[in-house]
């Protein structure tokens, strides 16, 4: 007898628990079956026989007909088959939107973690199982409408204004705001405000929100109401009553707001009554509307506006990356410049401009050497019948610099003599190399030739 129960319940186990070599991990719950807004705790527990190296992805977790809190993590240790195992439980509540059957799914589980007598930690994929649960509709002689599950409920009311002075064309904001524990700023119902006799109310956007602490969740709802009266006499404003389930104690508890009795004077001057009306419905159409139009971002939906910023995202990695290859290919062709003929020669044509004589001597001899690896000085250049212009100048401004003339040099002369000799120069490089190749082709023909 005893070996069966032993066996059922390993079997039980296995059938929640997932194992991945030296990795365990599964989920629980505190129930199987809720109600509508009711909180289910969940606990994903993930299991290691040796450590992890790395944080633990869960991812999001997305539960079709649920709304899912996460609160916590906290490491803990446990034995499985004798071992001793180190692992984290993150800590969420799984709140049920739907009547039916709800599917925790299972869980893809990113972890990085060592082999057994390892040190070096290997990433994979733990899964859990799957779990259903059920999910009761509300009570009967209950509604969705007025239907609330909270460990407690508290509930204050102000007014804009005294109660003891009201008369006919004023009109009183009367706030309500709603706190519960253990719920959703979702779960909780919107007030049914019962009409009066004599008076026009005019609701006002509700204020919800919902507050999350690392072990509990709660909810507010702030819903105010504005009151014209329009008529004298005595008026009263109904009560209200809130009615909520506590899943601890499985009670239903009830809070109530009691009614009020106005006495509304008279008031001579009411020309301003029709256009308060009015003032009153445009608000309340206005807030309607805005309800209505969808969450824009600088005029776009949420999903278009992500798109766009990916999209610029991309094309600014696309202009990075173009703007830095630029660079490279800018910085290898101003390197392969530097070194050229051309730059050579802007140097040679800069010490002209500033007629500068020596620092031309200077940069002449770098030039002519990038022209041509046969000359050797500016007096090969000199040589050449291409530079007979540029000679000619040269030699006048020689004997100039050496006389009492040396205010007098034609620098912009030789500028535009070595200028137009040095283009009938780099023309007669060209041709005479094009005759070269001419002559090889002719010695050493080609079937194409």
């Amino acid at each position: 007898m005893v070996k069966k129960i032993g066996l059922h319940i390993v079997f039980c186990l296995c059938s929640l628990v997932s194992f991945s070599q030296n990795i365990i991990s599964y989920i629980n719950t505190n129930t199987n079956e809720a109600y509508i807004g009711q909180p289910i705790h969940l606990t994903v527990s993930v299991y290691s026989e040796t450590w992890f190296t790395s944080g633990i992805d869960l991812g999001n977790i997305q539960i079709d007909g649920a709304l899912t809190v996460y609160f916590r993590s906290m490491s803990d240790t446990r034995t499985f088959n004798g071992k001793q195992y180190a692992g984290v439980q993150f800590y969420y509540n799984v709140f049920p939107t739907k009547q039916g059957e709800i599917t925790i799914p299972s869980l893809s589980i990113h972890i990085e973690s060592p082999k057994p007598g390892g040190y070096q930690g290997i990433k994979r994929v733990v899964k859990t199982k799957a779990k259903t649960f059920q999910v009761k509709d509300v009570p009967l002689g209950y509604s969705l409408n007025n239907w609330l599950v909270s460990n407690s409920l508290n509930i204050s009311e102000k007014w804009s204004k005294p109660l003891k002075d009201i008369k006919v064309g004023d009109v009183v904001q009367r706030t309500i705001s709603r706190s519960a524990a253990g719920t959703l700023s979702e779960f909780i119902p919107a007030t049914t405000w019962d009409s009066i006799s004599g008076v026009s109310i005019y609701p006002k956007r509700p204020s919800v929100n919902t507050h999350k602490s690392k072990i509990s969740v709660s909810a507010t709802r702030s819903e105010t109401v504005n009151y014209l009266f329009e008529k004298e006499g005595d008026v009263m404003i109904p009560s209200i009553e809130y009615v909520y389930w506590n899943p601890n104690s499985k009670r239903f508890y009830r809070k109530k707001i009691d009614s009020v009795m106005v006495s509304v004077k008279p008031n001579a001057d009411l020309t301003m009554l029709a256009s308060i009306k009015k003032s009153l419905q445009e608000e309340v159409t206005e807030e309607a509307e805005a309800e209505k139009k969808p969450f824009l971002i600088l005029g776009l939906t949420p999903k278009t506006f992500i798109e766009y910023v990916v999209l610029g995202l991309l094309i600014l990695f696309v202009l990075i990356k173009l703007v830095k290859y630029g660079f490279i290919i800018y910085q290898r062709k101003h390197k392969v410049y530097l070194k050229s003929e051309a730059y050579a020669f802007s140097q040679v044509k800069k010490t002209l401009r500033h007629k500068n004589y020596y620092a031309f001597i200077s940069a002449s001899h770098i030039w002519i050497k990038k022209l041509d690896p046969d000359f050797e000085s500016i007096q090969d250049l000199e040589e050449h019948p291409v530079f007979n212009k540029t000679r000619d100048t040269i030699q006048d401004i020689n004997d100039k610099a050496f006389s009492n003339h040396a205010s007098n040099l034609n620098y912009s002369q030789l500028l535009t003599h070595l200028i137009s000799d040095r283009k009938a120069f780099l023309k007669y490089k060209k041709a005479k190399l094009n005759a070269s190749v001419k002559n090889k082709k002719w010695l050493n023909p080609t079937a194409t030739d």
